[in-house]
């Protein structure tokens, strides 16, 4: 179900909105979804490696924060050199949410 809801955006923002409507074709309604899920997507997984960071997510809770799949978020994790820590209990944890 949609929902029609009214946010204010700062000029500097609107005005790349409208950068973005000179080189694609499209409506400006279009281009904030596409933004706003794009974001979302971006946060998911801030957060996600802000909990793995922070031992609060093993790293396979982590990419179901994410909303990717486990061996997506051991890339990212590569990518960004971020310590890969992970003990007997964690694999514990991931193999009870595989059952």
């Amino acid at each position: 179900m949609e929902e029609t809801i009214s946010v204010r955006i700062p000029k500097e923002e609107l005005e790349e909105i409208n950068l973005i409507l000179k080189y694609k074709k499209s409506t400006k309604s279009n281009i904030l979804r596409e933004v706003l899920k794009k974001g979302i997507k971006e946060k998911k997984l801030e957060i996600a490696l802000e909990k793995f960071q922070n031992n609060e997510a093993t790293a396979s809770n982590a990419a179901k924060i994410a909303g990717i799949p486990l061996t997506l978020f051991l890339d990212i994790l590569q990518k960004r050199g971020i310590n890969f820590h992970y003990n007997i209990d964690d694999l514990k944890d991931d193999f009870a949410d595989l059952v």
